[in-house]
């Protein structure tokens, strides 16, 4: 890489840390205002389980624990996790090796999944072509397809010049010609080695998949956010709607649901070794308003330095 491409993108990586600092600012400011107008009294804090707090299914603060803070998981293997500072109090650090593995009991909703919001603070390290094996980030077990599952989130690899990460996710709708809903790309806001807020969204009434980083949805073309049932080849071409896991027993964070389980050895199966902190995840797809004050509201709670 020249010299003059690295200062140029050290430039652009400072600039997004600014613009983040000044919108946190900004942001904090004006639920302190709202929140003096009302004589609250609470310093500007929002408690973010208060959004969406009906659909809110599972929640893992990640406070020196893998337990789920709005249900009943709590992790049932969890080999070499280690915690570290986070955006709220402590956060998940990866490590090769490490994850969190959980049964999920009948009757949960993370098995039944139509529709779906993930949200969290993200702390992506680079995965390397042709070098670093993949990481696996969080994984819904099930459907004859051991290796993806019903949902799986993670990353592709990228190549060594690159200053941005490529996140993945897969997600299930057993029975149509595209089962298995593929959603892949590269974009400058997954910047590597830097905390960033993100949401993903499938919403089963509009078939579109959405992302969001700090509160702002990117801006994808329609190849990546309308989601169907087959190919256009197929005239009318059937939206994807309605979700449909099937076979959905276990939920691992960290590492791929083969590995840890024993089931595979395959070396590109690799674990998240980034952070992680603040995991949500609803069962249904939150509107850009909410995503918008999520964010404001993970933003007031703020432990950082």
């Amino acid at each position: 890489m020249s010299n003059l491409k690295f200062q140029i993108m050290k430039r652009e990586k400072l600039l997004k840390s600014l613009a983040l600092g000044m919108f946190i600012l900004s942001s904090i400011a004006i639920v302190s205002c709202k929140d003096d107008d009302n004589g609250g009294g609470n310093g500007g804090k929002i408690d973010p389980s208060t959004i969406a707090t009906s659909n809110l299914i599972a929640y893992f603060p990640f406070d020196n624990n893998g337990n789920d803070a709005v249900g009943t998981l709590t992790p049932t293997s969890n080999p070499g996790v280690t915690y570290v500072a986070g955006i709220r109090n402590n956060a998940y650090q990866g490590v090769d090796g490490a994850y969190f593995l959980y049964d999920l009991p009948t009757g949960s909703k993370l098995k039944t999944l139509k529709t779906f919001t993930i949200s969290m603070w993200f702390y992506g390290t680079p995965a390397i072509d042709g070098v670093a094996p993949v990481p696996g980030i969080l994984q819904i077990n099930g459907t004859s397809d051991a290796t993806w599952g019903n949902m799986c989130l993670t990353q592709d690899r990228m190549p060594a010049a690159a200053d941005s990460l490529n996140i993945k996710m897969i997600f299930h709708k057993d029975g149509a010609d595209w089962a298995n809903q593929f959603v892949g790309f590269s974009n400058s806001a997954f910047t590597e080695n830097y905390w960033m807020h993100i949401v993903f969204t499938y919403d089963n009434a509009t078939s579109k998949y959405l992302v969001y980083v700090n509160g702002t949805a990117l801006e994808l073309n329609s190849g990546i956010t309308d989601r169907w049932a087959e190919d256009d080849t197929h005239t009318p071409r059937t939206a994807l709607g309605d979700l449909a896991f099937v076979d959905a027993t276990k939920m691992s964070i960290g590492g791929w649901m083969q590995r840890v389980i024993g089931a595979s050895t395959d070396e590109w199966m690799g674990y998240f070794t980034g952070k992680m902190d603040e995991l949500r995840i609803y069962d249904r797809s939150l509107t850009s308003t909410e995503v918008q004050n999520l964010f404001v509201a993970e933003v007031s709670q703020m432990t950082a330095e």
